[in-house]
């Protein structure tokens, strides 16, 4: 009962703002989202309201359909008074009742004929130039997709080339037909390459893309359950991302073979395959991972590379070995390759190390799949610390997989040498600590039920010397 009376305070209408932007404008997920919340008053626990114009609008919006209510309360009471009758004050507790509900759903109306009305007609007229510019545009395309590491492989790739091609790249993680149309209407034109990360979350979409685009090459980061709960099935997450390959039927496809799911559905014997053992006749030998990056020597023929990269783990040769191979290809020199590969540095929570107070921290909060758990688990073994934290939420989206693969992670942490594991209270929670069980944990386990205080009080938690690793994100509208 108190939790329900959580719709009467002041807090639920900012409650109802921050689930309509953390859902992106997206009924469904919202409405998903707020038939599962019983709690209000705990909404927004990991992140806060950003107050944008869009959102300044909703919120007058959404205090103008409770002051309506409040009048149309106050307005039946006024009438029970002076009439006494009893139909009338029945009426006002039912405005009463069901007014945050209405509160609730009414708002989505504005945001539904926005889109019919301003932003569809507007989005398409945005791809229609995009299709239009692209088709005159001379230079070289190259896609990126995959379940995971498809924002790092472009960044690098985009570094690497860019000692001596001019380049341009979809920014972050713009791979959406809007956000693709609206980087290529930034185009000059005098671009020598293009890089388009491609995004899916449903079947077609990077077919979809592929038609929009119209790649030269292509390149197939990996492939798990992320995005399990639209796709329902991997066999039709692996049909989804092979949709670029299949656009280019004979045209050069680079291969992640490190990912099972993706070196089952490839060739055996596809010269581009890559992995931290090389490509395409270029060898990895020597290599070196420290919290400073990762350094090795490749090989191929006559030609020896010197690599030194920012990023960190063994997990990332086999996409720089790849990215070698491309700017190779391209015809750019040993030394502009070397070059290249010195500016690589992690982006933005992607295994991004830190100092606090003496202690490293390696920000690796967009990761969200079970490969990056496991290479991230794998680096933290592999650096020298007083103590080895490992603080995750868990994965979100892995739908009917969720149990097995979160028991599995508890597994593979129980197996490694980590002192202090910290979990974020969640639904997952539960098969994270039943596979520490089932491995035999015996260290430090914390649970944390306000994740927004423990991060913002970290320098608190950690000490001189301790290596922690904060792994995936966990937003307020999974339970």
């Amino acid at each position: 009962m108190i939790k329900y009376l959580t719709r009467y305070h002041p807090h639920y209408i900012t409650a109802l703002l921050y689930m309509l932007q953390a859902s992106e404008y997206k009924p469904k997920d919202y409405s998903a989202w707020y038939l599962r919340t019983k709690d209000f008053s705990t909404v927004a626990r990991r992140r806060s309201l950003v107050m944008t114009t869009k959102a300044k609008l909703l919120l007058i919006l959404l205090w103008g359909l409770v002051l309506i209510q409040v009048m149309c309360f106050a307005i039946m009471l006024w009438i029970w008074f002076a009439s006494d009758e009893v139909g009338w004050l029945i009426m006002a507790g039912i405005v009463t009742l069901v007014g945050p509900f209405v509160t609730a759903y009414v708002v989505l109306f504005p945001l539904w004929l926005g889109q019919i009305v301003i932003q569809r007609p507007k989005q398409r007229r945005l791809i229609a130039a995009a299709h239009q510019k692209l088709a005159a545009h001379k230079g070289l395309r190259i896609a990126v997709a995959g379940s995971f590491g498809k924002t790092t492989f472009k960044e690098v790739l985009a570094t690497i080339l860019s000692e001596g091609k001019m380049v341009a790249v979809t920014p972050g993680n713009m791979n959406t037909p809007i956000g693709i149309s609206r980087f290529i209407n930034t185009l000059t034109g005098k671009e020598e390459i293009l890089l388009f990360e491609l995004g899916e979350s449903h079947v077609g979409d990077v077919k979809e893309l592929c038609e929009l685009v119209q790649p030269n090459m292509g390149i197939i980061t990996g492939i798990n359950e992320a995005h399990l709960i639209t796709f329902k099935t991997i066999e039709r997450t692996t049909s989804t991302i092979f949709e670029l390959a299949d656009f280019l039927p004979h045209g050069p496809v680079y291969k992640n073979a490190e990912s099972e799911l993706v070196r089952k559905r490839a060739h055996k014997n596809d010269r581009l395959l890559y992995s931290r053992r090389g490509v395409n006749g270029w060898a990895i030998s020597d290599s070196t991972v420290s919290i400073n990056g990762t350094h090795f020597t490749a090989t191929k023929g006559q030609k020896i590379i010197w690599a030194e990269s920012g990023l960190l783990g063994q997990h990332q040769i086999g996409p720089l070995v790849a990215c070698i191979d491309i700017a190779d290809t391209l015809g750019l020199s040993v030394s502009q390759i070397a070059d290249g590969l010195k500016k690589t540095k992690p982006f933005e929570h992607r295994m991004q190390p830190r100092q606090l107070h003496g202690a490293w921290i390696i920000d690796d909060t967009y990761n969200g799949n079970k490969e990056g758990v496991k290479v991230g688990i794998d680096l933290l073994c592999r650096l020298e610390a007083r103590r080895r934290i490992y603080v995750t939420p868990g994965l979100v989206g892995q739908g009917e997989k969720t149990q097995t693969i979160h028991t599995e992670i508890g597994k593979q942490l129980a197996a490694a040498s980590i002192d202090v594991i910290v979990l974020m209270r969640n639904s997952v929670t539960a098969y994270i600590v039943e596979g520490l069980r089932q491995a035999g944990f015996q260290n430090e386990l914390l649970l944390i039920d306000e994740p927004l205080q423990f991060y913002t009080n970290l320098e608190h938690f950690v000490a001189a010397g301790d290596v922690i690793l904060l792994q995936n994100d966990w937003t307020d509208n999974y339970a």
